[in-house]
């Protein structure tokens, strides 16, 4: 029978109440070159170098990073950049599940950090009740990351809650992925196209 309540998961410091894992900062060197979703195989003449894996896509195509956290390194391996995996935070879900599933975003990026890699924090929210625990574990003047995928029917909230994060966290750089409002360019931004946008733009001849 397990002894560990979370899956037989070894427990990293925390220095909140939630015992959401706390990441080492991350300095804006570590900024990446180009981003490739998890799960996505280079080509065979491509190199990983420079660039980092990001994970704003269905929890589902990436589950697997808390669940069977071995099996899904060899996706990981040849990065040293990597950002947190982005569970999903809805206004619609218990705040409960919520809580969880920062812990796991943190988790996992702490887990990375003591194997090696370079990790950048992937930060989100819901409602305002969420910013009592959607922000912890990341440390203040790091670089962070963020998607505006999904949120252009929650304009107003998201950007209430964007503000939340610079009050809080001060980001030395903001990882943009996918076109930003402009209400958010005061902010320290740098800005990768979402896949949809690539393509759209490749077509269009830009």
């Amino acid at each position: 029978m397990p002894t560990d309540p979370i899956n037989d998961k070894l427990l990293y410091p925390s220095d909140n109440a939630y015992g959401i894992p706390n990441l080492r900062p991350t300095p804006l060197v570590a900024l990446p070159q180009w981003l490739i979703p998890y799960r996505t195989r280079l080509k065979a003449e491509q190199s990983a170098e420079g660039g980092a894996v990001h994970f704003f896509l269905f929890d589902a195509i990436f589950e697997s990073v808390w669940n069977c956290p071995s099996k899904s390194g060899r996706y990981l391996q040849k990065f040293k950049t990597l950002f947190t995996p982005d569970f999903s935070l809805n206004a619609e879900m218990p705040l409960a599940v919520q809580t969880f599933n920062v812990y796991r975003n943190r988790w996992c990026g702490v887990d990375w950090q003591a194997q090696g890699y370079t990790v950048i924090p992937s930060v989100g929210w819901s409602t305002p009740a969420s910013y009592e625990f959607c922000f912890l574990g990341i440390p203040q003047n790091s670089l962070v990351a963020l998607t505006t995928l999904g949120t252009r029917q929650q304009k107003q909230a998201f950007l209430h809650g964007f503000d939340a994060m610079i009050e809080r966290l001060h980001p030395s750089m903001i990882v943009c992925y996918g076109k930003p409002f402009p209400e958010m360019e005061t902010a320290p931004l740098q800005v990768y196209p979402s896949r949809y946008d690539h393509i759209k733009a490749v077509q269009d001849g830009r």
